[in-house]
């Protein structure tokens, strides 16, 4: 029997903080925040998950990614040694659970019936939510007072948190507060795990290919990351109305 350090209460926080940073690839957005997160159960070392999803027919690799980045996430959690899966009332439930749990690859609980590799994709959607990671950045400068020509200017270190707070550097070495906290931290962590330049001196704002935006293609390319959001958060609003549905309640 695993001897847990802290309450129960405690355990489970630490469990729903990992599942928390777990992504429906598609979204962009937080499993737990989306809703798809039906139960944690823990016993001993063992953690059983239960994912709801908004449909029957949720496509299958979604649903794998996601099943895999639970185990992982939570394997990584203190004292946990053993991750159980759930998928409630979906038609491939059965070979994704069993995929899961034995270690085994998309492919391999789906062969001769899948194309390309799961990599691929998440690569695909890890740049798509990069563009609507972004745009919210941009709407938080534009928010904070900052201009075009300002924006494309600035400096990765012309970022800085203090006391928990982030602020925006102006060319003259003031100091802005910007509100948007999470657009900030999910832009940059989104920066990291594309490889992009990390560097204090690198432009704050790059494309995915890791190109500085010009000013003249500024307002573009802000029309563009912004269609991308807006296209992430209608297919969310969507999937959080799919799924109260199939609980019979609100979303």
């Amino acid at each position: 029997m695993v001897q847990w350090e802290g309450t129960e209460a405690g355990v489970q926080a630490s469990l729903w903080q990992a599942l928390d940073e777990v992504l429906d690839p598609e979204l962009d957005q937080s499993i737990v925040r989306l809703g798809f997160v039906e139960a944690v159960l823990l016993e001993g070392s063992c953690v059983e998950v239960t994912l709801r999803l908004p449909t029957f027919w949720c496509a299958p690799n979604f649903v794998f990614m996601m099943a895999e980045d639970i185990r992982r996430a939570l394997l990584q959690v203190e004292g946990v040694q053993e991750v159980r899966v759930r998928i409630a009332d979906h038609f491939a439930s059965e070979a994704i659970e069993a995929a899961i749990r034995e270690g085994r690859s998309f492919e391999a609980a789906f062969p001769g019936e899948t194309t390309g590799s799961l990599d691929e994709l998440r690569q695909w959607f890890q740049r798509k939510g990069y563009l609507s990671r972004q745009f919210a950045l941009l709407k938080a400068l534009r928010a904070a007072g900052f201009s075009p020509p300002e924006i494309c200017a600035m400096r990765l270190a012309d970022l800085l948190k203090s006391e928990g707070k982030w602020w925006a550097r102006r060319a003259d070495g003031t100091l802005v507060r910007i509100e948007s906290e999470e657009a900030i931290s999910r832009y940059l962590k989104r920066r990291q795990e594309l490889g992009l330049d990390g560097r204090p001196e690198s432009p704050l704002m790059l494309d995915m290919d890791g190109n500085p935006i010009p000013l003249e293609s500024f307002e573009d390319y802000l029309r563009r990351s912004r269609t991308t959001l807006l296209n992430l958060s209608a297919n969310a609003s969507l999937c959080q109305a799919l799924l109260a549905s199939r609980k019979g309640g609100a979303p």
